[in-house]
């Protein structure tokens, strides 16, 4: 029996009071000593200039590339093939002398990304998302940690989201049996401020439920994956329910937001929802602000590029580079996300549109939507690349690019995955050479044949 099993047998009370415990840790990951000092630095530095950021990034990024030649044994080894002199990268502009570095090559040898500084200290573990069939795990030393959640606090209080205030969360968490059937399905994180919804409870029945609660806690700020927060403003725009107490802040991450959810969302809630951009992996940050839909790249954070795909374009793919994670730092870090990158009339970075991830959902026969997936596959290690395709009588194929031939355990894992889901249609699996890109070079993570 699995952990989440596990879980999904205790009664309601106990979820929560798991969920609580997990979160208490989280606090103290996130909040414990020094994050106010950080936190302090990020504030001051919202109000210097673009120079004097780059100043500081390019600083930063100097003390980055000393440590990792000199603790770090894979970039040692590719300085020395490479024929690079580690003390001729001194800004962004000497970047382009690295190589461009992708996941199966962390895969192909994970330790030697380990500097030796960390060899024997207590580090975090995280995994990225799996929405290409590929998800990636990695450690991150815990004052990066704290300072991936500094520069997200500096976004929210930006547009005027007072720190610690209470929301409600629309996120991927499996925090409700796929089997239950009645509210409710949402578990508290108060030590971290939150009442996580689940994602997997999202049918049209169910949507009330979802209304009831948030009004009853009279939340004035949501946070979620577009595809998740749809959901409820749909629900509201079709019944005409609106909060007693409207909602001041919505703001959203880890997806594309698209035209008809945003639309939704505006009638529905009444603000304007708000984005941000980032990487689990901690190798690029930008986030809109409160008046204007561009996003405006942390250059404190962060060394953020935007590599073009042809020599007349500013659009491209972003490449990052982390600042703060000296425990498995990442150099040209290829996030596989498009953007378009320009200068403010202030002379500071900004993404003018990202080109990330579009969620798409599977249906099943009694009317409920799964989206967001992309745990499916996190844990699996000999899928390079993955996808979920739906046929029209409901049945699943999984598409998979795998790296070995003895893959039992990754399809006991995604298999696992998807039926704790709920999805409780056949699901096969179709081994491929490569998995067709649409015609911007993306991978969609599910087709679904299901009207």
């Amino acid at each position: 029996m699995s952990v989440t099993e596990f879980y999904f047998k205790l009664p309601i009370v106990a979820q929560n009071a798991a969920t609580c415990v997990a979160s208490a840790k989280n606090r103290w990951e996130r909040y414990g000593r020094p994050f106010g000092q950080i936190l302090d630095g990020y504030r001051e530095r919202a109000r210097w200039s673009a120079d004097r950021l780059a100043e500081y990034r390019d600083a930063r990024l100097r003390n980055m590339i000393d440590h990792c030649y000199r603790t770090v044994p894979y970039y040692k080894r590719m300085f020395h093939e490479g024929g690079v002199n580690p003390d001729s990268i001194k800004s962004i502009d000497d970047l382009s002398r690295l190589p461009v570095l992708t996941k199966d090559e962390v895969r192909a040898c994970p330790d030697d990304f380990i500097s030796s500084d960390f060899a024997n200290c207590r580090l975090i573990h995280r995994h990225t998302s799996g929405t290409t069939g590929s998800s990636f795990q990695f450690v991150m030393d815990r004052r990066a940690f704290m300072e991936q959640w500094a520069v997200v606090w500096r976004y929210w209080e930006g547009l005027g989201i007072e720190f610690d205030t209470p929301h409600a969360m629309f996120g991927t968490r499996r925090i409700a049996s796929p089997g239950q059937r009645k509210p409710p399905f949402w578990r508290s994180k108060a030590p971290v401020r939150e009442w996580y919804f689940s994602a997997f409870h999202e049918s049209d029945e169910n949507m009330g439920a979802y209304f009831d609660e948030i009004e009853r806690r009279r939340f004035t700020w949501l946070h979620g994956y577009p595809s998740l927060v749809t959901p409820l403003a749909a629900y509201m725009v079709r019944t005409g329910k609106r909060f007693t107490r409207p909602l001041s802040h919505v703001t959203l991450a880890a997806e594309n937001l698209l035209p008809h959810q945003r639309a939704l969302m505006v009638e529905a809630f009444g603000v304007e929802p708000r984005m941000h951009y980032a990487s689990s992996e901690g190798v690029a940050n930008a986030s809109q602000s409160s008046s204007g839909d561009v996003y405006r790249i942390d250059e404190d954070y962060a060394v953020t590029e935007v590599v073009a795909l042809d020599s007349c374009s500013t659009d491209g793919e972003i490449v990052g580079t982390s600042l703060t994670n000296y425990a498995m730092p990442l150099l040209r870090w290829r996030l596989r996300d498009g953007a378009a990158l320009s200068v403010d009339s202030e002379g500071y970075r900004v993404f003018t549109s990202v080109d990330g991830r579009t969620e798409d959902y599977l249906r099943l026969p009694s009317g409920l939507k799964l989206g967001k997936l992309d745990h499916v596959f996190k844990d699996t290690r000999h899928f390079r690349e993955a996808q979920i395709r739906q046929k029209a009588d409901y049945s699943i194929e999984l598409w998979v690019v795998s790296t070995q031939d003895d893959t039992a355990s990754d399809e006991a894992i995604a298999l696992r995955e998807l039926r704790e889901s709920g999805c409780d249609v056949p699901v096969c699996f179709r081994y491929v050479d490569s998995i067709p890109k649409t015609k911007a070079g993306k991978l969609r993570f599910v087709i679904s044949e299901v009207g």
